[in-house]
């Protein structure tokens, strides 16, 4: 397969099935801000408007691209033997070839991305952070910033990534030290990714139980959200050899902890208790105790909690 010729420019356009996405979902944010401001502003006026003025927003968020990329075609990608220009959804850049560290093209929720590492963020955004293991979980390369290729149904994304790099190549005349830049060496702390994996532990537990305690539900969604944060937090200090399964029991034992400890606050929260370890320890016991002997009246939570402990066991990251 060969690249692009350059100079090279292709303005935007959507495939028939993001057309009647994009036209879909506005009007369904549109039917969805009539609902809670005519029927539901009786009900609760403060929640009802916000909720109203979110999915309005969403319509409008819609239309603008629907509009933008396929009628108007006012976003764009063009290359020269200079660099790179682009227009896209609430941002556009102009960069040359020598800025450029790596392109990669990945898919998110059948989206085609094509993700732009620059030479000025290697370190920033390879280096462990919360953000940054997150996505590398989430499976999103190192980045400076990204374009969605949706937006242009005739570009071929092989055929761009190879344009790119290609053009990279040249500018640096077949330079191989500009790849060599990012060497950090990270060392191993394992007490201190576990300290972090233990407080984002203990923080999301708090407001699991403190959204029981007000809302009156149970938002099994936090917990689940929690077990990533968990688990980036430990590898922002840790980087496993191998696949340690000590290591992974330990990490899905601390993200079904959250459902436990989540529950156990809202319970002395409701009851006026306060928080000290015998009470902790008391009502921790009592409420495994009915899960056992009443497991289909908790069917939901003891499922979640074997999914956080399966995020927190599966998921990690070993050095290669």
């Amino acid at each position: 397969m060969r690249g692009y010729e350059v100079p090279f420019f292709e303005k935007s356009g959507l495939k028939w099935h993001f057309n009647i996405l994009f036209l879909f979902c506005s009007l369904a944010s549109l039917a969805g801000s009539v609902l809670f401001f005519n029927f539901m502003m009786k009900d609760d006026f403060a929640l009802c408007l916000f909720f109203g003025l979110f999915m309005l927003s969403l319509c409008i968020l819609f239309l603008y691209i629907f509009f933008s990329a396929e009628v108007l075609k006012r976003f764009y990608i063009e290359m020269t033997h200079e660099g790179i220009n682009f227009s896209a959804p609430f941002k556009s850049k102009r960069l040359f070839w020598r800025e450029i560290h790596e392109a990669q093209i990945y898919q998110y929720n059948n989206n085609t991305i094509l993700a732009i590492l620059l030479e000025r963020d290697i370190e920033r955004k390879r280096r462990r952070t919360i953000m940054n293991n997150l996505n590398s979980l989430l499976g999103v390369p190192s980045n400076s910033f990204q374009i969605s290729l949706s937006l242009y149904k005739n570009i071929d994304p092989e055929r761009l990534l190879l344009t790119i790099g290609d053009q990279i190549n040249n500018s640096y005349n077949n330079d191989s030290s500009a790849e060599n830049k990012y060497n950090e060496v990270s060392e191993n702390k394992f007490l201190k990714g576990i300290i972090l994996s233990g407080l984002f532990c203990i923080a999301v537990s708090a407001v699991y139980g403190l959204m029981i305690y007000s809302m009156g539900k149970n938002y099994v969604l936090i917990p689940i959200i929690g077990s990533f944060l968990i688990i980036s937090g430990f590898n922002k200090y840790y980087l496993e050899e191998s696949f340690n399964i000590i290591i992974r029991l330990l990490l899905g034992s601390l993200c079904m902890a959250q459902i436990l400890l989540g529950v156990v606050a809202a319970t002395l929260l409701s009851n006026g208790m306060s928080f000290t370890a015998s009470n902790i320890l008391g009502v921790a016991v009592q409420y495994f105790t009915y899960l056992i002997t009443n497991p289909l009246d908790e069917i939901a939570v003891i499922l979640v909690a074997f999914l956080c402990f399966g995020i927190g066991a599966i998921n990690g990251r070993t050095s290669g």
